[in-house]
């Protein structure tokens, strides 16, 4: 199995885990916090979701991005967490998350090697002259940096029923 293989199945079973995280949360259960420095797991899901937008450009900058109604206000890096009821029906999160992961799906069947070790036009200070495939790794790791969050958060909240 090669690299993009391996990436296409690690997105799948992110998929898969995300939404069985969220689903086995019951009423405000979704944004449970044990204390206040901690995202709930509506943030994250809708966090990672924001982020695969990123992931289908770093695939294929020419793709027309789909956003929901306050999506970059809530989930963007750097955004703070506001009020329960400022976010949309978890529905929605979930909706937007599958979709986004089943167009990565796609681009990573048709991707070429040679966009993919391209220099890619996203920037971070600690990651310089950073390939598409640098990067495309790189949120792949952020975002199972962030299931493994709301699978802790989801633990606790369901223990202490």
């Amino acid at each position: 199995m090669n690299n993009l293989q391996q990436l296409k199945s690690g997105l799948e079973l992110n998929t898969k885990k995300a939404l069985k995280y969220v689903e086995t949360l019951e009423g405000d259960e979704i944004f449970f916090r044990p204390y206040d420095k901690v995202n709930h797991n509506a943030w994250h899901l809708g966090h990672i979701t924001f982020v695969r937008n990123t992931i289908i450009r770093l695939l294929d900058p020419t793709q027309k991005l789909e956003m929901y109604a306050e999506e970059k206000g809530l989930f963007a890096p750097g955004t703070p967490l506001l009020e329960n009821f400022a976010f949309p029906d978890i529905a929605v999160i979930k909706d937007a998350f599958q979709k986004r992961g089943d167009k990565i799906t796609e681009l990573i069947n048709s991707v070429s090697e040679e966009h993919l070790n391209t220099e890619s036009w996203f920037k971070l200070p600690f990651l310089p002259n950073a390939t598409n495939q640098d990067f495309v790794f790189f949120f792949y790791n952020h975002e199972t940096e962030h299931l493994g969050e709301m699978k802790v958060t989801r633990n606790i909240a369901t223990r202490i029923r």
